[in-house]
């Protein structure tokens, strides 16, 4: 039998309690020889398939984990690394319990003697003074180095730096030795072997690298009848309500043009005749505002379109009004209904008072009278989300509250 090996594992969730339907968001391993030797670091993002919870905590936005593994996916990789060696963990019975649950859900098992492996946390007591038990505290009274809190790989190592340091400082130990004895007792089940390393890690999704218009196949044959480009335009003003395109709205864009077979450069086009709109739409009152300026410079930005074409527009005002737009724009008014979801930065009540005083209509689910979803995160997976896509309903991110719902920020 190969030689023991302790294996620390860290995971971010979705929250605090897997029986609430808490998600792993984030999982890493890090492998530690019997003697305090980092031996191999592994971690990927997971799709919870639903919201994301705390992200002020985690730090994990919802686009990030779009193309991330499922944890069905992850499993055949965990187990190839568990198998024969002992769990550690700090806090491990917050990661083991979230690991037996997703594991449960996944369809197999985790032996409960692998669980059953050891806690940094619990082992401080003997090792490190003061009432504080938390992976910053310990590391820093031990001078492990650390990376990003809550960060799943950073800490995972860290929580590995501590292990090492435990090992150092008490080699003798009977629990090293009895663990390690033990690990080759543990009957695991047949698991389908790992096969390629698929892992997504934390950073810009590759969508955000370069403008998104770049996925549109370049090589379509030209198409350009106004009920495809009355279409495009439709959701690409939908889409940006915010100002903003999420990775979401991205691909949502990218996949109506690949269907309707509208080329790139015809996009790019589209793109420039919105913002010309615009630009007319904000002379309509004789006055460019310095705000309204900004905006659409912004606009430009985020439609990849050259800042020459605001420029342009806002060198003269025009003499006539431009041809009827092809496009309804979408908007929010008071009376709308509007639903929110996510962790906010506030309490969702807070917002809904706030939404309610100014005239629009906060309801709990979504329905076919729902105007708007207003997301912790706009790439959102929670339910509420995935049911206003369906339907065609925008959904943009918190800070709309406060730029396009008139919300005051403090």
């Amino acid at each position: 039998m190969p030689e023991a090996n302790f294996v620390v594992v860290d995971v971010e969730t979705t929250g605090l309690n897997p029986r609430y339907h808490h998600r792993i968001a984030e999982v890493a391993v890090v492998t530690v020889s019997p003697t305090g030797q980092i031996l191999d670091r592994w971690e990927t993002l997971v799709n919870p398939q639903r919201d994301l919870g705390p992200q002020s905590i985690h730090g994990i936005r919802a686009a990030e984990i779009l193309d991330a593994p499922t944890f069905v996916e992850v499993v055949p990789e965990l187990v190839a690394r568990f198998q024969g060696n002992v769990l550690v963990a700090h806090n491990l019975s917050f990661d083991a319990g979230f690991l037996r649950h997703e594991f449960d859900r996944a369809g197999g098992t985790l032996p409960e003697l692998f669980l059953s492996g050891l806690c940094t946390m619990k082992l401080s007591h003997d090792y490190v003074f003061g009432n504080a038990r938390s992976l910053a505290h310990c590391c820093e009274f031990l001078s492990v180095p650390t990376g990003t809190a809550h960060s799943a790989g950073d800490d995972a190592e860290a929580a590995a730096g501590l292990l090492a340091r435990y090992l150092d400082m008490d080699p003798t130990r009977n629990d090293w030795e009895k663990h390690l004895g033990s690990a080759a007792l543990v009957e695991w089940p047949l698991v389908a072997a790992a096969t390629a390393r698929r892992q997504v890690l934390r950073g810009a999704p590759a969508g955000e690298k370069t403008h998104f218009l770049n996925r549109i196949a370049a090589q379509m044959p030209e198409f350009t009848g106004a009920e495809e480009d009355e279409e495009y335009l439709i959701l690409l003003d939908r889409a940006m309500l915010d100002r903003h395109l999420s990775y979401t709205e991205q691909q949502e864009l990218v996949s109506l043009a690949e269907g309707l077979g509208i080329p790139r450069q015809r996009c790019m086009e589209l793109h420039t005749y919105y913002l010309e709109q615009l630009v007319t739409a904000a002379w309509a009152d004789g006055v460019i505002t310095p705000d309204e300026n900004a905006e659409l410079l912004l606009v430009a930005s985020v439609l990849g379109v050259h800042g020459e074409v605001v420029e342009r527009g806002l060198a003269a005002k025009p003499a006539t009004a431009i041809k009827e737009p092809m496009r309804a724009s979408y908007s929010v008014a008071a009376g709308d209904v509007i639903v929110l979801t996510g962790t906010m930065t506030r309490p969702r009540e807070e917002f809904a008072i706030a939404l309610q005083t100014l005239g629009y209509t906060v309801a709990d689910n979504v329905t076919k009278k729902t105007t708007l979803v207003v997301a912790a995160d706009p790439d959102s997976l929670s339910g509420k989300a995935a049911k206003a896509r369906k339907n065609g309903i925008p959904v943009v991110g918190e800070d709309f509250l406060f730029t396009g719902l008139g919300i005051a920020r403090s």
